[in-house]
């Protein structure tokens, strides 16, 4: 596994999402064609009052949690996408990840690292047994993201999203906590440090990607 960081790399870090990162989610969501990739249950933008309505049950709850929202911050502290856990069903083991990341920042690992780390927290700290996502079919960059990460496809929503007059197909993929710990040291292995996202500021903490 790398074992030093890279000072030149670029580091990032994640922070609990608040209300107050919903004025950042709203202006992304203008575009229509980035909300109809992330936000299934908005099918136009919405201003920031309405915004923190659609999302008070994840960002207000009493324990035991069902999701774990964070804004993915640079250096600066500068927004630049959102990731988490939803629909966490303790009984059973079992969540939904995603992740959004402005179209500025993508294709440079960000994505990546921070869905690596997302697993992390799902099988290493929640105890989860399985992870699922939901990709287009026709979303290149995703459907290549999650491959990396050892998704398995598991099935097909036919024409099961509307946007732009057409309906297009959703895959369903799904990782098992021990495929996650099979992977997780080769898939670090082979990423670089000039890309590191963590938990916090430490980017070389126990709690980053790559690993240390």
């Amino acid at each position: 596994m790398n074992q030093q960081s890279d000072n030149n790399g670029q580091h990032f870090y994640l922070k609990p999402l608040t209300v107050g990162d919903l004025e950042h989610i709203a202006l992304w969501y203008e575009d229509i064609d980035d909300l109809s990739l992330i936000e299934s249950r908005l099918p136009v933008p919405l201003n920031v009052q309405a915004l923190e309505k659609s999302w008070q049950n994840d960002l207000v709850q009493t324990e035991p949690r069902t999701s774990y929202l964070f804004s993915i911050r640079d250096e600066n502290g500068g927004a630049l996408g959102h990731t988490g856990l939803q629909d966490i069903n303790h009984a059973h083991g079992n969540g939904v990840v995603f992740i959004y990341v402005t179209k500025d920042s993508r294709r440079r690992g960000v994505a990546l690292r921070t869905m690596a780390l997302m697993l992390d927290l799902a099988f290493l700290q929640l105890r989860l047994h399985r992870v699922t996502t939901y990709v287009h079919t026709d979303n290149v960059p995703s459907t290549g993201l999650i491959k990396r990460l050892g998704f398995t496809d598991e099935g097909c929503m036919r024409e099961g999203y509307f946007f732009d007059g057409e309906y297009g197909d959703v895959k369903i993929v799904g990782l098992l906590s021990k495929e996650w710990g099979t992977s997780r040291g080769a898939l670090s292995d082979a990423l670089d440090n000039s890309v590191v996202v963590a938990f916090g500021s430490n980017a070389d903490g126990r709690w980053a990607w790559p690993l240390r």
